[in-house]
């Protein structure tokens, strides 16, 4: 049944788009054709930078915890090593359309984000230790070759974002001042994946014998070598009612053209499905290269463990409020305008980010922002 209502209401977001869209553009060609003094249709395309808050959580097995001083995991921790790339960059764009004589505006835009990153982290300890000989005392011996202490992390992580926007609004003009508010409909759409493949050797330890030959020592090593895997994948699709204010104060120039500051703010509610599914595999191996009369371990490697895969599957429905603002400065001309600024949008609670249990965390995009907008009609 929620499959069922899940396709519906994605239906139901395209349709709407597509209506809008062919709204829009038959307003458009009608507005190009009537006579006026200023655009009656405006299209905008731009692209944008933004930071993405709101990581999942890494994947952390027991034995990335076991590391002796100095280990495989010094330099770089297995948390450090699973972290996704933390910016983003993507395109927009909007049509606005207002009839002439009338201070209502009406405005389909869409706003899309990605980024994605493939990590490969290798450390490696070199090991050093002193045996004991009777006729030279200590002997140090340089061990990498042996049996190295290491951490080897493969990463893959993707996310994307889509916003739409469908709003009506009203033009308030006072003098250098004006603004827009607007009421609508938003429709969001996040999804995040990761995949993580471990293979480490945390610990080895080295024992000191001699074989039977009195005055001849040897380093034999044993350890315990680690594998693990993990595979997420994380979305929530949303959809609900929306407010929006839009402003700009006149710095310089006149109504035909000219510099102005622009302002916005915006707010949203967005109710819809969390999602969040995925498994994740460990497995451990014990070798040793000791003689048998060692009391240690035997010859080869044996399986500590291999565990199946654990899995997990959560969807619930969920509401998420959505705040957010711009601030930026615009050039205009007949017919054009070029603007710059910055803008931030924040989800609260969007994702589901956890592995084996649910945690929550805000889905929040800010950062820089460019857009060209054309008029048509008039």
């Amino acid at each position: 049944m929620s499959e069922l209502i899940n396709q519906n209401r994605r239906s139901f977001r395209w349709q709407l788009l597509t209506t809008v869209s062919a709204l829009s553009l038959g307003i458009a060609i009608s507005a190009h054709a009537e006579p006026s003094d200023k655009p009656s249709v405006w299209i905008e395309l731009g692209g944008q930078l933004e930071r993405i808050d709101g990581k999942e959580d890494p994947y952390l097995p027991p034995f990335t915890t076991l590391s002796s001083i100095p280990g495989p995991y010094s330099k770089i921790s297995p948390s450090e090593a699973q972290k996704a790339s933390i910016y983003s960059y993507g395109a927009e764009g909007k049509i606005t359309f207002q009839p002439h004589g009338s201070k209502w505006d009406f405005t389909a835009g869409i706003r899309y984000g990605r980024s994605s990153n493939n990590k490969h982290t290798h450390e490696q300890t070199t090991l050093t230790t002193t045996f004991p000989n009777p006729r030279n005392g200590g002997v140090p011996a340089i061990l990498t070759n042996a049996a190295p202490q290491f951490a080897d992390f493969r990463v893959k992580n993707a996310e994307s974002h889509t916003v739409l926007d469908f709003q009506a609004g009203r033009d308030v003009g006072l003098g250098v001042f004006s603004y827009t508010a607007s009421f609508g409909i938003r429709v969001a759409d996040f999804s995040s994946t990761s995949q993580v493949n471990i293979i480490a050797r945390p610990n080895v330890v080295f024992h000191r014998h001699n074989r039977g030959l009195p005055g001849k020592y040897y380093q034999s090593p044993s350890h315990n070598d680690y594998k693990a895997f993990a595979d997420n994948q994380r979305n929530f699709h949303g959809i609900g009612p929306s407010l929006a204010w839009n402003g700009n104060v006149r710095v310089l120039g006149d109504e035909d053209g000219g510099v102005t500051f622009d302002w916005g703010a915006n707010a949203a509610v967005l109710f819809g499905r969390q999602k969040a599914k995925g498994l994740h595999q460990e497995s451990a191996y014990f070798e040793s290269s000791n003689v048998k009369t060692f009391a240690a371990a035997p010859y080869g490697a044996v399986i500590l463990y291999n565990r199946p895969p654990l899995l997990h599957d959560r969807s619930r429905s969920i509401v998420v409020p959505n705040v957010g603002g711009l601030a930026g400065i615009s050039f205009r001309y007949p017919g054009t305008k070029v603007s710059f600024g910055y803008r931030a949008d924040f989800f609260f609670g969007a994702m589901d980010m956890g592995i084996d249990a649910r945690n929550t965390k805000d889905r929040n995009f800010y950062g820089p922002f460019a857009t060209v907008s054309i008029g048509l009609g008039g």
